[in-house]
C-alpha cells in the first residue's frame, strides 16, 4: 500500500494550524459560525438556519426522571441501550451517527459541592491528559447559568484521517458531580462549540428534591 507521505504531512500541518488558530481564538467568537448567543435564541425559538440555508430543528428530551430537560438538535437520536443494572447510575446519551456527533451526560457517585468544581475540574483535565496523549487541551472556563457553576474545558484530539473536538463539563446537582461531553469533526467546530454551550445555558435542571 502507498503512504502519501506529502499528503499526511499537510494533513497534520493543518491540524496544528488549527489547534493554534483555536487557542488564539479563546477570547474571541468571530472563528464561530454563529455566536453562543445566537444559538440560545435558535434554541429558543426551536430552529436555527445555517449558513448553506438549511434549517436545524430542536427538539426536548427529559432525562433523570424528568428532572432534567435539555433542548437538543433533532439530529441527535437518543441511544438505545440495554436495562440498566440495580448498580447502574444511568445517564443520557444522543448522538447523530451520520456526522460523527456524541453527547453524554452521566452522573457520578463522587460528591460534589460548587466550591469544589475548580479542583475537580483540574482532576478531570489530568485524568484525560494521561489516558489521551493525542489530546490538546484548548482552554477551561467557568460559566454562571441559573445561579449554577458549571466547569468546562475544550480540547482537540489530533487523530488521522480525522481531528476530533471536544467539549467537557462538569456541574453540581443534587449534591453529586454530573459529566458531561460533546465530540465532533473538528471541521464542525465553528457550528458544534457554540452549540454546546447553548445546549448548556438552556438546560433545565430541576430544584424538586422530592421527585
Amino acid at each position: 500500500m502507498t503512504v502519501h507521505w506529502d499528503e499526511l504531512f499537510l494533513k497534520l500541518h493543518n491540524q496544528q494550524v488549527l489547534q493554534d488558530e483555536l487557542e488564539s481564538a479563546e477570547q474571541d467568537q468571530e472563528w464561530m459560525t454563529f455566536s453562543v448567543e445566537e444559538t440560545i435564541e435558535g434554541l429558543s425559538i426551536g430552529s436555527l438556519t445555517l449558513p448553506d440555508g438549511q434549517v436545524m430543528h430542536f427538539h426536548t428530551l427529559q432525562a433523570f426522571e424528568d428532572q432534567l430537560t435539555l433542548s437538543l438538535p433533532r439530529s441527535l437520536i437518543p441511544e438505545v441501550r440495554a436495562e440498566q443494572s440495580s448498580n447502574s447510575l444511568g445517564g443520557v446519551v444522543v448522538q447523530d451517527k451520520t456526522n460523527g456527533i456524541v453527547l453524554g451526560l452521566r452522573p457520578t457517585k463522587h460528591e460534589l459541592e460548587q466550591e469544589q468544581l475548580e479542583s475537580y475540574l483540574q482532576q478531570m483535565i489530568e485524568h484525560t491528559s494521561r489516558n489521551h496523549s493525542k489530546m490538546k487541551l484548548i482552554n477551561h472556563k467557568f460559566l454562571l447559568i441559573q445561579s449554577a457553576v458549571i466547569g468546562c474545558y475544550e480540547s482537540l484530539f489530533l487523530l488521522t484521517p480525522i481531528p476530533f473536538y471536544q467539549v467537557a463539563f462538569v456541574r453540581s446537582w443534587r449534591g453529586k458531580a454530573y459529566i458531561g461531553s460533546c465530540q465532533f469533526k473538528l471541521e464542525d467546530a465553528s457550528l458544534w462549540v457554540p452549540l454546546t454551550y447553548a445546549m448548556l445555558h438552556h438546560a433545565v435542571w430541576s430544584d424538586n428534591l422530592d421527585a
